[in-house]
């Protein structure tokens, strides 16, 4: 009896501890952006900030991020940036969470590129000219044929 007593008391201890994990942070939904008719052209991660970007623009911005000597008229870009949530699908995975920012380079009637944000704050310890510089300095994902 005492043996039965303690297999019963031992795996209710067992089991009574598997429960499943209701963590509001895999309860979030994600959101997914829009881009429209702008193509994806590069993403990036920031661990530090626990942040993950992606980069949309045109095929003049493609190009303009290639060579940076092209033209800048009629590129359009956009940088969405989103908190990182944990996957819960797949554990140590991270998805895109909370929409953070969503910036913009567009040229502007004399065809130099403007920046706005159309979504969110840029982080305080940085300018306009650092964010657009940030944009820039993205190489486009190369895919192959």
């Amino acid at each position: 009896m005492k043996k039965t007593l303690c297999i019963l008391l031992f795996g209710s201890l067992i089991f009574g501890s598997c429960t499943k994990n209701t963590d509001k942070e895999t309860d979030n939904i994600r959101f997914m952006f829009d881009p429209g008719d702008l193509r994806f052209i590069s993403s990036s991660f920031n661990p530090d900030m626990q942040t993950m970007s992606a980069l949309y623009g045109n095929s003049i911005a493609i190009l303009l991020l290639s060579n940076p000597q092209h033209p800048q008229q009629h590129a359009s870009l956009k940088l969405v940036t989103y908190k990182m949530q944990d996957d819960p699908n797949y554990f140590g995975s991270k998805v895109n969470g909370e929409l953070i920012l969503v910036e913009t380079l567009k040229p502007g009637l004399d065809g130099v590129l403007e920046y706005h944000t159309e979504f969110g704050q840029i982080p305080t310890n940085q300018s306009k000219e650092q964010r657009i510089s940030h944009i820039l300095d993205n190489k486009p994902v190369t895919f192959p044929q």
